[in-house]
Order: C-alpha cells, then structure tokens, then sequence
C-alpha cells in the first residue's frame, strides 16, 4: 500500500514540491493544500509509522518540539488569534501534525476546522501568495 506522506517526503529529494518548508528534528514541514487557513502546515514525521504510541517517547518529544516551532513561527510571521495543532491519523496512516492558525475573522472559531464544508477550506492562494507564505515560514524557521 502506498503511502502519500512518503510519497510527498520523495518529492524533497527531487525538488518536486514548490510547498516544502523545512526539515527539522523529527519532521518535514510543508504548506497544507488548503490554504482557507492561511499559512496553515502539515508535519509528517521522517520515517513511516503509522501511530504516534508506536513511536519512542524521546522522538515524539523531538516532533512535538517541531510543532511547537512551527506554530511559534506562524505567530511571529502571520499574527493568528492563536494556533491549533492536532495529530490525528484517521485518514493519512503516517504519523503527521496539523498546525493550524486561526484568525480573528474565523467563520467557525469554537470549532475545528474539519466542520467547515470542504468546498470552504479548500481554499487556495495563487502560486505567487503561496511562495510567498512559504519563504516567510522558512526564514522564521532558519532554515
């Protein structure tokens, strides 16, 4: 069974996704296709496993710092109300987190975003906006 997280992690090697971040301790760190969010980001974990229990506490102290990182990098670069992050699993069987940054104009602010209709939150940026997001993040990052 194929593994889209890999699959995406494949891609940095070649230069193939224009929406890779950065690399950090545990994780790679890329924009998230759905943009409704603005500068909203996934982290999956370097290697593929599929539970977060399943990986040694010292690593998911690592990727938690990651998260922590990235969602201090959100606020610094972005000025969101606040930062959601969530390790879910449900759909995508390889360990990832989503950092999400919630704004002041949130349609649904008590609610996580999966309840917006995903018509709503596929919301894309142009090319242009999207590079752009990605560059404040990885200078932010230093990386």
């Amino acid at each position: 069974m194929t593994c889209l997280a890999c699959e995406r992690i494949e891609r940095i090697g070649r230069g193939g996704d224009t929406e890779f971040v950065a690399t950090l301790s545990e994780s790679h760190v890329f924009l998230a296709d759905e943009q409704a969010y603005r500068g909203y980001c996934i982290l999956f974990l370097k290697d593929h496993h599929e539970h977060l229990v399943g990986v040694p506490l010292e690593r998911q102290l690592r990727l938690y710092e990651d998260v922590a990182r990235v969602g201090a990098a959100l606020v610094r670069e972005l000025a969101p109300a606040r930062v959601n992050v969530a390790c879910l699993g449900n759909m995508l069987h390889h360990v990832h987190w989503h950092v999400t940054p919630r704004y002041a104009d949130d349609p649904e602010p008590e609610h996580p975003i999966w309840v917006r209709p995903l018509g709503e939150r596929r919301l894309a940026l142009t090319a242009t906006d999207r590079q752009a997001v990605v560059a404040r993040l990885r200078r932010a990052l230093a990386v």
